[in-house]
């Protein structure tokens, strides 16, 4: 809701208040334009070199992709290995190994 005034001064203080708000937005603006300028190709050595940040769809959906394929084999390989531990456990007690 915008703001009520009841007289010229209330609206000139508002205004003005307003005004000092965007040259304090535009230095900043000027600031950070200024910094990017002085990184130039600096910028660029900061991102990491993965396939993730690309702007090619099918290149970021593959990254996707092959991150999680290794996050399930880091995950399932030993779940595996116990699994069949136990397997191995169970039949040998059993008898059915020893046959």
């Amino acid at each position: 809701m915008p703001p009520q005034f009841n007289n010229m001064t209330e609206l000139t203080n508002y205004l003005t208040s307003l005004e000092e708000r965007i040259r304090t937005l535009e230095n900043q603006n000027e600031t950070l334009n200024r910094y990017l300028t002085n990184l130039g190709g600096d910028a660029q050595r900061m991102l990491p070199k993965t396939s993730l940040i690309s702007p090619s769809f099918i290149q970021r959906a593959f990254a996707v992709w092959g991150h999680y394929f290794v996050a399930q084999l880091i995950i399932g390989i030993p779940i595996a290995c116990i699994y069949f531990f136990i397997v191995y456990l169970t039949l040998s007690q059993s008898g059915v190994l020893n046959r």
